[in-house]
Formats: structure tokens, sequence, C-alpha cells
């Protein structure tokens, strides 16, 4: 059974959305899965139904539907309305009580248009509920998702939250890459500490996915850990980071917290960010 029960898939209708479909199945294989499609229009003469935008848009999401249905689901609605995207995303997903969300982004100039404030950077900083940031460009082959799975963790709780929807998903999953980075040593004792202990946490969570009949491995690096992470997904030929929006060590307040913004923003493979569960216990290593 998949974590997630309700998803709002939103599609801004361009060629990277139409790979959202796949994302969609791969992640929630359960047909049961209720899905929302969502299409926000700029302003209101776009979202009249006798308009021609709205007959183009809606032609190609019932498109997206009839794909969806040819799967196997059953559970699928449209809405179609005007708004600032952001806001009006994270309003749908509240009243349709979705627990997860599907936006694409264009990886070319990606950097640029999220410090502009794309849509896409500024939900990963404002949903409260999970987020898919698929990153496929229209002429690439959609990977399966679940294919290399990579999980960042300082071991806490917080940044485990990805062990959840693993879990849940073990059926489904190829690999599983676990990847701790010292960011952090006063000198080489002190790192060869950290390594030490990092080693010894990273074999317990390897150990606990083959006990779930899950292949799991892990890495450790020394540096800037967005940058780091980066590099092994791309050696590794990861498909999907599942990270927590927050660390353990976040005290700004901030939504988003600088490893999880840096990833979204530099990561050439698909995102999925989770909001951490509150805790008052900080149990990370460092």
């Amino acid at each position: 059974m998949s974590t997630f029960t309700k998803v709002l898939l939103a599609t801004d209708l361009s060629p990277q959305a139409d790979k959202l479909t796949e994302c969609l199945f791969c992640l929630c294989p359960d047909t049961e899965t209720e899905v929302v499609l969502a299409h926000v229009f700029d302003d209101d003469d776009d979202a009249d139904p006798d308009g021609s935008s709205f007959k183009k848009a809606r032609s190609r999401l019932d498109g997206y539907k009839n794909d969806i249905e040819q799967a196997g689901y059953e559970e699928i609605s449209i809405v179609t309305p005007a708004g600032e995207p952001c806001e009006t995303l994270s309003r749908l997903a509240e009243e349709n009580d979705a627990d997860l969300m599907l936006v694409a982004s264009h990886r070319k100039g990606f950097l640029k248009r999220a410090l502009m404030g794309s849509t896409t950077y500024e939900l990963a900083r404002a949903t409260m509920i999970p987020l898919l940031i698929n990153k496929d460009e229209e002429d690439e082959v959609t990977e399966n998702l679940l294919d290399t799975v990579l999980i960042p963790t300082d071991f806490s709780r917080k940044s485990l939250e990805a062990l959840n929807v693993i879990r849940s998903l073990r059926e489904y999953v190829g690999k599983v890459l676990f990847v701790h980075v010292v960011e952090h040593s006063r000198n080489k004792h002190d790192y060869k500490e950290k390594y030490g202990s990092a080693k010894m946490f990273l074999q317990e969570l390897v150990d606990e996915m083959k006990i779930f009949g899950i292949e799991a491995d892990y890495r450790i690096a020394h540096g800037v850990a967005s940058k780091k992470i980066a590099a092994i997904c791309e050696r590794d030929n990861v498909s999907l980071i599942m990270m927590t929006k927050t660390g353990a060590d976040m005290t700004n307040g901030d939504d988003l917290g600088s490893t999880s913004e840096n990833v979204v923003l530099n990561s050439d493979c698909a995102v999925m960010l989770l909001p951490a569960e509150d805790s008052d216990e900080e149990d990370s290593f460092s």
C-alpha cells in the first residue's frame, strides 16, 4: 500500500509536465489513489469556459485524465482555477486533502528562474506536504524514479523521514543509496572519528533496508553537502533524491533548509522534498 492516497498533479501543460503521469505511476502504484489534475490560469479571462484558452487547456487535461484512466486509476478530477500559481496550488492541496504534489521544472536555466521566483521554487519553500519536482527535459527518456533513490542524512530523525516512504514502496524500489557528508572537521583526527561513526550508522541503515528486501549501499563524503550530493547523483546514476526540507540543525525558521535549497536548485535528477515532522528531540549526529 502506498503512503500517498490523494495526489495533486499540477501541470503547466508543458512537454516537461507531460512526464508527470509516469511519476504518478511510479510513486503511487496503488490504482485506488485519488488524483486531482490542476492547471492554474494566469487571469480570469483565460479561465472562462467559453474562451479558446480554457478549451485548449481542458482538452490537454482530458488527455492526461484518459492516460491515467488507461493505467487503471478511477478517482480522477480536474480543477482549473485562476490566480497566483504557488498560492493557488497550496490552497488546492489543502482543500483537497492531498498528501503529495507533483510538479515539473525546466532544468536548463532553472537556477536563474528560481532566484527570480519561479512557481516550482516557491512551492519548494512553501508547501506543507511532500513535493515531487521532476526535471526530465522534453527530449529525455523518463527513468523509473525508484530505480536508485538517494537519501541524504545527518542521522537526525527528521533527515530520515524518507524511510517511511521507502518502506511503503519496498516492492518497487530498486536500490537505496544513503549519503552522509561531513561538512566540518577540526582536524584529521576529528574527521576520522566522524567518518567512523558515520560508517557505523550508515551500515545499520543498509542492514535495515536489506531486512525489507531492498538493495542498499552508502557513501560518505567531505565538503559542501549539496555539491557532494550532486556529484554522487551523477556518478551513481541516481534517479531520485528523497530528502527532508529542513535538517535538525536549522534554527533560522526558514521553511527550506540551505542544503535542501541548493539541492533543488542544482541537482539534475528528480527531487522529493518531505516536510519534517515536529520533534522536540534533536538527535542528529554531527
